[in-house]
C-alpha cells in the first residue's frame, strides 16, 4: 500500500506547493520571484513619501491664511467665502486621500494584489489638491494701487 507521502514522491516535484507539508515544515505557499518583495518595498516607500507630502501640503495650505492679511491694506480687496472655503476644505482632502491611500494600499498587500500605483496616484492626487487650492486662494486676493 502507498500511503500520501509517498504517491506524491513518485509524482514528481509539486511546484505550487500544494503537497501536505511534512512535520517541522512551513505550510504556506512559496514566494514566486522578487516581485512581491520589490511590491512591498516600493509600496512602504510611497506610503511614507505619501504620508510626508500630506502633511507637508496640508500645512502649507492652513498657512495660505496668510494671504487674507493683507485684505485691509487700501485698494486690495478679497473674496474671503471662496478663499476660506478652500483653506478649510483643502487639509480635509488631503487628508482624505491619504488615509483612502494607505487603506486600500494595506489591503492590496494583504491579497496579494499590485499595490505600488495607489500611493503614486494618492501622491499626485495631493499635489493637485494643494495646486487647486492655491489657485483659488491666488484668485480670491486683488492687490491694487
Amino acid at each position: 500500500m502507498v500511503d500520501a507521502r509517498s504517491a506524491s514522491l513518485m509524482a514528481g516535484p509539486d511546484p505550487v506547493g500544494s503537497a501536505p507539508a511534512a512535520p517541522g515544515q512551513e505550510t504556506r505557499h512559496p514566494l514566486v520571484g522578487g516581485r512581491r518583495v520589490a511590491d512591498v518595498v516600493a509600496s512602504t516607500v510611497l506610503l511614507a513619501v505619501l504620508t510626508l507630502g500630506s502633511l507637508v501640503a496640508a500645512w502649507g495650505i492652513v498657512f495660505m491664511r496668510l494671504a487674507f492679511s493683507s485684505c485691509a491694506a487700501p485698494g486690495n480687496s478679497c473674496n474671503e467665502a471662496l478663499g476660506g472655503t478652500a483653506v478649510f476644505i483643502g487639509p480635509v482632502l488631503v487628508a482624505l486621500v491619504a488615509v483612502v491611500a494607505i487603506v486600500v494600499t494595506v489591503v492590496r498587500l494583504v491579497r496579494r494584489r499590485w499595490a505600488w500605483p495607489v500611493p503614486l496616484v494618492a501622491i499626485v492626487a495631493v499635489v493637485a489638491v494643494f495646486a487647486v487650492v492655491q489657485l483659488l486662494v491666488g484668485s480670491s486676493v486683488t492687490r491694487g494701487f
